[in-house]
C-alpha cells in the first residue's frame, strides 16, 4: 500500500515536471523570438526596396520578409572607399584597444589575486570604487584634452582601457587557482612574470576569452567618444558613420531610402561580431559562470 502511494506521488511529480518543462521551453522560445526579431528587422529593411518598404510601413504591415528584395544599398556601401577606410579604423581600434585592455586587466588582476599582503585589500577597494565613482562626460573630455589626446587615436585607446568589472572577474578566477601550484613555482625560482605567463594565463583561458570579448564588443560598437575625441573624418570608425547616417535620415527628404541605406550599413558593421561570437560562445558562458560562482 505504501509502495503504491509512493508510486502515485512519483507519477504526479513526474507529470508536473513535464508540464513545467514544456511551459519553460515555450516561454524561452517566445523570449528568444522577441530578442531576435529586432535583428531580423534590420536585415529585412537592409535588403528591401524603399518604395515597397514605405508602402508596408504606411499600411502598418508586420514585416517578416523583405519588401521588394534588393542588394542595391549593400553593394553601394561595399563600393564606397570611405566605408572600407572606416572599417579598417574600426578593426585597428578593436584589436589594439582589446590588447591594451587585456594587458592592463590581466596584470592588475594578478596583483589583486596575491594573498598575504594588506595593501592588496586597499587596492581592491580602490578598483571596486571606480565602478561607482566615475567622472562625468565633461571631466573625462577635459582630462583627455589636457593630455593632448584630442584628434589622436590614443585618445580613445588609453582613457577607456580599464574596466573594474572585468578586473574583478579575472581576479576571482586567478584566486581560485590552487595555492600549492603557486608555492611550488616559487620554490622552483619562478618569477611573477613566469608564473603569470606559464600558470595563470593558460589556466584562465575561458575567463580571459570572456573579458576579451567584452572589450572587443565595447570597442567595436563605440561611437560617442570616438566622435568627440577623434574629430577627423579619416580617423572615425565605422560606427560613427552609421550614427551620422541614421541622424541624416530624419533630415532627408527621401526618408525611406535613407533608412534602408542606413540599415544596410548597420548590417555591414555587425556581421563580423555575429560571425565570431558563435565560435567563442562556449568560452564566454564558461568564463562568466565560473568567474561569478568562484
Amino acid at each position: 500500500m505504501k509502495l503504491d502511494l509512493n508510486l502515485q506521488k512519483f507519477k504526479k511529480r513526474l507529470t508536473l515536471d513535464n508540464i513545467l518543462g514544456v511551459v519553460n521551453n515555450v516561454l524561452l522560445i517566445i523570449l528568444s523570438l522577441l530578442m531576435l526579431y529586432p535583428i531580423l528587422y534590420i536585415f529585412i529593411i537592409a535588403v528591401s526596396n524603399p518604395i515597397a518598404f514605405s508602402t508596408a510601413v504606411n499600411n502598418q504591415k508586420f514585416l517578416l520578409f523583405p519588401q521588394g528584395f534588393t542588394f542595391e544599398y549593400l553593394a553601394e556601401h561595399l563600393k564606397n572607399a570611405d566605408i572600407w577606410r572606416a572599417y579598417g579604423m574600426t578593426i585597428l581600434y578593436t584589436l589594439a584597444g582589446t590588447a591594451i585592455s587585456l594587458f592592463l586587466s590581466i596584470t592588475c588582476a594578478y596583483v589583486l589575486s596575491r594573498k598575504g599582503l594588506k595593501v592588496i585589500k586597499v587596492m581592491t577597494i580602490i578598483v571596486v570604487l571606480t565602478m561607482w565613482l566615475r567622472p562625468g562626460m565633461v571631466a573625462t573630455y577635459s582630462n583627455i584634452k589636457s593630455l593632448g589626446l584630442l584628434k589622436n587615436p590614443l585618445g580613445i585607446l588609453l582613457p577607456f582601457a580599464f574596466s573594474a568589472y572585468n578586473v574583478i572577474l579575472l581576479r576571482t578566477y586567478f584566486a581560485a587557482i590552487p595555492q600549492d601550484i603557486d608555492e611550488s613555482a616559487q620554490i622552483d625560482g619562478a618569477s611573477h612574470f613566469r608564473m603569470l605567463t606559464s600558470i595563470y594565463i593558460p589556466a584562465s583561458g575561458p575567463a580571459i576569452t570572456t573579458v576579451g570579448l567584452f572589450y572587443a564588443i565595447e570597442r567595436w560598437n563605440g561611437y560617442f567618444w570616438a566622435e568627440q575625441v577623434l574629430q577627423k573624418d579619416k580617423l572615425y570608425p565605422l560606427q560613427v558613420l552609421v550614427k551620422k547616417m541614421l541622424q541624416s535620415t530624419g533630415e532627408s527628404g527621401d526618408l525611406f531610402r535613407g533608412t534602408v541605406s542606413a540599415f544596410a550599413l548597420i548590417i555591414i558593421a555587425i556581421v563580423p561580431i555575429m560571425i565570431i561570437f558563435p565560435f567563442i560562445q562556449k568560452y564566454f558562458k564558461k568564463g562568466v559562470m565560473v568567474g561569478s560562482v568562484k
